[in-house]
């Protein structure tokens, strides 16, 4: 039985995405990747769950590698959640299961139909959002996006020290308390 994930290429990526008139979720996947199929369960409760009010898409980026390299992905899997500006699609770095998906997908949704009738953000080109891309705040600290990192960071005159986190990596969870110490 077909699963409520679409999936799309490079050639039907413009169609399915970019001109889709909603919200749709994103994920660059590898078929080996073992992140990957582990996420496959709760990407299609999701899909499941949102069908009707936000699309769910999967792109294989080993095939689709041009997209791949057009939205900087670089590891897998890369979930982007494209809104209302779908040249500036979001980065999702919440949790990896169904419900936080939803959850960032409808509060995504949210921003859409507030864009549309004037009263909120423009929805889908800022990296940071609660419980999706503030990677740095989530440890207390300063979230670091690719648009204020060279400014924050490499053309500052303080030292600065830097964590990559992934709010669903285990690791990074165990050296949150220590990284709030240091």
């Amino acid at each position: 039985p077909r699963d409520d994930v679409v999936v799309v290429d490079e050639a039907s990526f413009d169609k399915e995405v970019l001109r889709d008139a909603g919200v749709v979720a994103v994920e660059f996947f590898a078929p080996w990747c073992g992140h990957c199929k582990n996420l496959v369960p709760d990407w299609k409760k999701a899909a499941k769950a949102l069908k009707g009010v936000v699309k769910v898409v999967g792109v294989d980026a080993t095939a689709a590698q041009g997209l791949a390299a057009r939205y900087g992905v670089q590891g897998y899997p890369t979930i982007k959640i494209f809104g209302a500006n779908k040249e500036a699609p979001k980065d999702y770095n919440g949790a990896r299961d169904a419900k936080a998906i939803v959850q960032e997908c409808m509060r995504a949704a949210q921003d859409l139909v507030s864009s549309r009738i004037g009263g909120g953000p423009g929805g889908g080109g800022s990296s940071s959002s609660r419980g999706g891309g503030q990677h740095g705040s989530d440890f207390g600290g300063t979230a670091l996006t690719t648009a204020n990192f060279r400014t924050t960071v490499l053309e500052s005159d303080e030292p600065w020290l830097v964590t990559f986190y992934a709010p669903w990596c285990g690791h990074c969870k165990r050296l949150e308390p220590e990284w709030q110490r240091a």
